[in-house]
């Protein structure tokens, strides 16, 4: 009795966040709303939509598709009208002035937050964070993905945006949250690749290539390796390994700390076997 009375609490409770939350997006998105095309629910966007989906609800939306959307609720004088970036209603107080202060007729979304730059990229075919292509992003065609004009050491990747995130595998390209690519060319979410090196976790979870400049730490390795000479009875073992960040394969003296790949210099090597001397 007592777990299904917290139950409900709870629920309650979430659905009354929902509403809160949903009240300041009023300030943020503007004064409209976007019409689900399927169940002619009233959203004040798509993330809204996919919020109450998280919800225990018996009667869910499916996800709300910002390009199928065909009709905008104004919040102000509780017209219903065919999409657009004003309120067309004579009744309403504010007729002919803007939703908000940046509207995309293709993405359907308002936003009136303030300082806030968005753009939408033509490519993508979404709504971007930034000032636009050309003034601080560009589109990277291989990659099919929007990168920062002071990324000067982008590795593109086929696709890479189309993916899921290799940690929490939620989609990227859509994603709201920042994303970080790695040095191999591989995107996670920001908040992922801050949990993941954490983890004291430095080797992509995809390629298994460095994903960081590990220099410091690998002559860290080196000193390590000075310091603590092999006993006598491994001084002739070498080991075969293959190198993870150049691809390359090879033979190198055996250590306990690790073994470092006379190519690159690299300590993230995989050791395939090993010649007793």
């Amino acid at each position: 009795y007592d777990f299904h009375i917290l139950s409900m609490f709870s629920f309650i409770m979430a659905y009354f966040l929902l509403e809160l939350h949903c009240v300041l997006l009023y300030f943020t998105f503007g004064p409209g709303k976007l019409r689900h095309p399927s169940s002619g629910r009233l959203y004040t966007c798509r993330l809204c939509c996919e919020q109450e989906r998280e919800m225990p609800m018996k009667d869910q939306d499916s996800p709300l598709d910002r390009y199928a959307v065909t009709e905008v609720f104004c919040m102000r004088c509780g017209a219903l009208q065919p999409a657009s970036d004003r309120c067309i209603s004579p009744k309403c107080e504010s007729q002919g002035k803007p939703f908000s202060k940046y509207s995309c007729n293709i993405c359907n979304l308002y936003d009136d937050g303030p300082n806030k730059n968005i753009y939408h990229c033509p490519f993508c075919n979404v709504c971007r964070s930034g000032k636009g292509l050309g003034v601080d992003y560009r589109h990277c065609m291989r990659c099919n993905a929007c990168v920062s004009l002071a990324d000067d050491t982008h590795h593109c990747i086929p696709q890479s945006l189309q993916g899921n995130c290799p940690i929490c595998h939620e989609s990227m390209f859509q994603s709201t949250e920042p994303l970080r690519g790695l040095k191999c060319g591989h995107v996670m979410h920001l908040s992922c690749f801050t949990m993941y090196m954490r983890a004291q976790s430095y080797t992509c979870p995809l390629c298994k290539k460095s994903i960081e400049d590990m220099k410091d730490y690998f002559a860290l390795l080196d000193a390590a390796i000075r310091m603590q000479p092999m006993p006598a009875a491994y001084s002739a073992t070498v080991s075969d390994i293959y190198c993870q960040d150049c691809g390359k394969r090879g033979k190198v003296p055996y250590h306990f700390v690790g073994c470092k790949c006379s190519y690159c210099g690299s300590y993230n090597t995989r050791e395939m076997g090993r010649l007793e001397g």
